[in-house]
C-alpha cells in the first residue's frame, strides 16, 4: 500500500520498465512535477531492464515492483493521476485501467489515448513527440486543485465504463448483424442483376 498523503498528489506510472517504454521523459517529468510540488509523491508499478537505472534517477519515488489483480487495484486507487508517456503501443490496456479508477491522465495523442482521451475534458493529449508539452500538462495537473479536477476523474471513469465486457459484446452483436444484413442485402442485388442477365440473354436467343 502506498503512504498516506495529506496534501500532495499521487502520481502513477504502471508499465514494463523497458527501453521502448520511453522512459526517460518519464523520469524528465516525474522530476519537473517534484520540483514543483515538492509534496507530491511518484509510484512506478512494474519491472523490467531499466528499474535499477529509474530507482536511482528517482531516489524519492516508490517502486513497487509488478503488481496484479487486486494489488493492482490498490495503487490505481491510491493515486491522483496517471502518466503515461508511451509512443510504442498497440493500444495501451493500462490506460484504460487508470481512467477507470477516476485517474486523470496524461497521454500522447495516440493508440489508446487517441481512442480514450477527449482533452482537457476526460483527460489531457498532448501531440505525438511534443515531449515538452507532455512535461508541461503534468506540471500543471499536479499543482491544480479544485472541482475541475474531481469532474475531469468522474469523466474518465464514464468514458472506461464503456469499455466493460457487457457493451463491448452488445456492440460487437450490433456490428455483426450489421455486417450479415448488408452481406444480405448484397446477395440478394446480385441474385437480382443476375435475373435480369439471364432474361437479357435468352430474349437475345429466342428474339422475344
Amino acid at each position: 500500500m502506498l503512504p498516506c498523503v495529506r496534501n500532495g498528489k499521487v502520481a502513477l506510472h504502471v508499465g514494463r520498465l523497458a527501453p521502448e517504454k520511453n522512459l526517460d521523459l518519464l523520469l524528465q517529468t516525474f522530476n519537473a512535477m517534484r520540483a514543483a510540488r515538492p509534496d507530491m509523491i511518484g509510484v512506478v508499478v512494474g519491472d523490467g531492464p531499466e528499474r535499477a537505472r529509474l530507482e536511482k534517477a528517482l531516489p524519492w519515488a516508490i517502486f513497487t515492483g509488478m503488481k496484479r489483480g487486486e494489488q493492482l487495484a490498490r495503487h490505481y486507487a491510491s493515486a491522483d493521476l496517471f502518466i503515461f508517456p508511451s509512443q510504442t503501443e498497440t493500444f495501451g490496456n493500462v490506460l484504460l485501467e487508470a481512467m477507470a479508477c477516476g485517474l486523470i491522465c496524461v497521454s500522447f495523442d495516440y493508440a489508446a489515448g487517441n481512442y480514450l482521451i477527449h482533452d482537457g475534458r476526460n483527460g489531457y493529449l498532448v501531440p505525438l513527440g511534443d515531449d515538452a508539452r507532455f512535461v508541461k500538462a503534468a506540471v500543471d495537473l499536479v499543482r491544480a486543485e479544485g472541482p475541475d479536477m474531481r469532474q475531469i476523474g468522474s469523466r474518465a471513469r464514464e468514458a472506461a465504463a464503456a469499455f466493460d465486457w457487457a457493451r463491448i459484446t452488445r456492440s460487437f452483436e450490433r456490428h455483426l448483424n450489421d455486417v450479415l444484413q448488408s452481406e444480405a442485402g448484397d446477395a440478394a442485388q446480385r441474385r437480382a442483376h443476375k435475373h435480369k442477365l439471364d432474361a437479357l440473354t435468352n430474349q437475345d436467343k429466342t428474339g422475344v
